[in-house]
């Protein structure tokens, strides 16, 4: 800061150079700040998206549990073309595996397998919670996720039924396995 004598006042201002260098560093923070709430973000959407699959995973085994019986048919999965013992339900034709959890409606002793309000659906190419697809009357809806880096986008679960083990692994679309169809 300088210090300008003019007469017996003494006036007291910032240059241009200081000024520009308090703006730098004051962008250099913003951009830091920016860079680690978008992080934080992707990390809270991902987060989500696991514990969609976790649920999804309690509520099938629970379904099992109760009823001595997976609520899908075997025979309207996919084979494992590389494992004989995996068979799959890919990305939209999961609602094969989930439509009996929430084909059941409340009441008259019956169970609800999973919050139809905090999972999403894709509707004709619109995402959407599943209530309001089955709202909508579309039981036929594939469960699924916004992308946490590209949320106009949608991704649907994929489930691998192991006959050995006699156990089902919910999974994000086109992670860790092929989609075959």
């Amino acid at each position: 800061m300088r210090m300008k004598k003019t007469g017996e006042r003494t006036r007291r201002g910032f240059t241009l150079l200081e000024l520009l260098v308090v703006i730098s560093i004051m962008a250099i923070i913003a951009t830091l700040a920016v860079g680690a709430a978008t992080k934080a973000i992707k990390n809270s959407r991902n987060k989500k998206i696991d514990a969609m699959i976790s649920a999804l995973e309690i509520a099938l085994q629970n379904y099992r549990a109760q009823n001595n019986e997976w609520p899908f048919e075997i025979a309207e999965l996919s084979k494992d073309r590389n494992d004989p013992n995996s068979y799959w339900a890919h990305g939209k034709q999961n609602f094969k595996v989930f439509r009996k959890l929430y084909d059941n409606k409340a009441g008259a002793g019956r169970t609800i397998y999973v919050d139809a309000s905090a999972l999403f659906a894709s509707v004709n190419g619109r995402t959407m919670t599943l209530r309001a697809a089955l709202e909508r009357n579309r039981p036929d809806a594939p469960l699924g996720y916004p992308l946490p880096n590209d949320t106009s986008k949608f991704g649907c679960f994929c489930v691998r039924y192991m006959t050995l083990t006699d156990t089902v692994k919910v999974m994000r679309e086109g992670e860790g396995h092929t989609c075959t169809n």
